[in-house]
């Protein structure tokens, strides 16, 4: 006499243990692959704002050490749009992710005159240059566009 098993299981049975274990299996995966590629995606942006952030500090420094006669000189790098002078326009790069892909950005430079009018400071009063120097920053992270900007005020 044969000894049969406690439990005797259908024809075919083991085919859909299998079937439903590579699917859960491969479930498991899609999400850790999803996981993982936002993951990547948040770095993106950390590497892309911190790129951005020292391009505009590197635009505040240029901003600040320049002299004020090379400022107000034609060809100044911060135009006068009081003047209509053409805005400073002007494709820049802000660095290199890792495996070596460029990052660029547009930037436009302008300077607008924040001096008092003469009647507010009376009359004797020192003439003042004041000047606004604008840096706008325009950049892409995937299909969206963005702008960081910084402003220096300048005396004479």
């Amino acid at each position: 006499m044969k000894l049969r098993s406690a439990i005797s299981r259908p024809r075919g049975s083991l085919l859909i243990e299998v079937s439903i274990g590579m699917w859960l299996a491969a479930m498991l995966a899609l999400l850790l692959m999803r996981a993982s590629l936002l993951a990547l995606d948040s770095n993106q942006w950390t590497i892309m704002q911190t790129l951005t952030d020292a391009y505009m500090t590197r635009e505040s420094a240029l901003a600040n050490r320049l002299p004020v006669a090379d400022l107000t000189a034609a060809g100044s790098p911060w135009p006068d749009v009081a003047a209509n002078e053409a805005r400073f326009e002007g494709v820049v790069s802000l660095g290199r992710l890792a495996g070596g892909t460029e990052v660029n950005g547009r930037i436009v430079r302008f300077r607008v005159n924040s001096a008092p009018e003469d009647e507010a400071l009376g009359a004797g009063a020192p003439d003042l240059a004041i000047w606004r120097l604008h840096s706008v920053l325009t950049y892409q992270v995937g299909e969206h566009t963005y702008v960081k900007s910084r402003a220096v005020l300048r005396t004479q």
